[in-house]
């Protein structure tokens, strides 16, 4: 099994089993591991869209991994900047900004 490192994210083939030890071949998915999360565990609270998109509906372990390519890192900051309120005043009648 190929090394995926946390954040990277890859096009690959993967082979995933679920609770109910069924085997899911997901052939040229791109997947991407998130940065706090116990690989090759994948939680549904983590993957759930990643999950849902492959029609897997419980939680699921990677079994094998075949890289096509590796085509970079997600940033690590999800954090928002704050929003400054416009202070441009608009016009009553016509709309368009003083």
């Amino acid at each position: 099994m190929e090394e995926i490192k946390e954040g990277e994210i890859v096009y690959a083939t993967l082979s995933v089993k679920d609770e109910k030890e069924k085997i899911h071949e997901l052939r040229k998915v791109v997947f991407s591991r998130n940065w706090k999360c116990n690989y090759p565990l994948l939680d549904q609270e983590l993957y759930t869209r990643f999950l849902k998109q492959n029609n897997i509906k419980t939680s699921a372990e990677v079994t094998s991994v075949e890289i096509h390519a590796r085509t970079g890192f997600k940033h690590k900051s999800k954090g928002f900047t704050t929003a400054k309120r416009n202070e441009q005043i608009r016009d009553s009648i016509t709309g368009a900004y003083v």
